[in-house]
């Protein structure tokens, strides 16, 4: 498998451009939340972080992508949003956005060794790529992010 970076595919997927007007907007974090039962010596005072510094560093280089199908849940749902760095050299191992002909653009691990494009969800089949073949990527999914609101529990 050959990786190539991919020219001109706004039009296959949602695209969210980054703007950058200079301004940074601050928001505390706290560590160490627990999903189970919180231990009552936590320290809840957390640090402050721009999300913009953390997961925008390069607007120029960044785009917002929304998922839909399944081929990557439980890890990647429908509706949720990727942050895809399109200045990332995709590299084995990473989940990257890639295009698949007749398919469109998709977000896929990428395996080197085996030469195949696979699915985070084992229920979908690998997509075998020949040694010569060039797969056209757009960047790497570097952060996914979703609306709790779209959640139905």
């Amino acid at each position: 498998m050959i990786l190539k970076k991919a020219e001109n595919i706004y039009s296959e997927i949602e695209f969210f451009p980054v703007k950058k007007d200079g301004d940074r907007y601050y928001v505390e974090v706290h560590n160490n939340i627990a999903n189970g039962f919180p231990s009552p010596a936590e320290d809840f005072s957390g640090k402050r972080i721009s999300l913009d510094e953390k997961f925008l560093s390069k607007p120029e280089a960044t785009f917002i992508g929304r998922a839909k199908g399944m081929s990557n849940y439980p890890f990647i749902m429908p509706g949720d949003y990727m942050i895809i760095r399109s200045d990332a050299i995709v590299q084995n191992g990473d989940l990257a956005i890639v295009y698949i002909s007749g398919e469109g653009f998709s977000a896929k691990k990428i395996d080197l060794e085996k030469n195949c494009l696979t699915p985070l969800n084992n229920e979908f089949p690998e997509i075998a790529i020949g040694a010569e073949e060039i797969v056209e990527t757009r960047g790497v999914v570097k952060t996914i992010f979703r609306d709790i609101e779209s959640l139905n529990f």
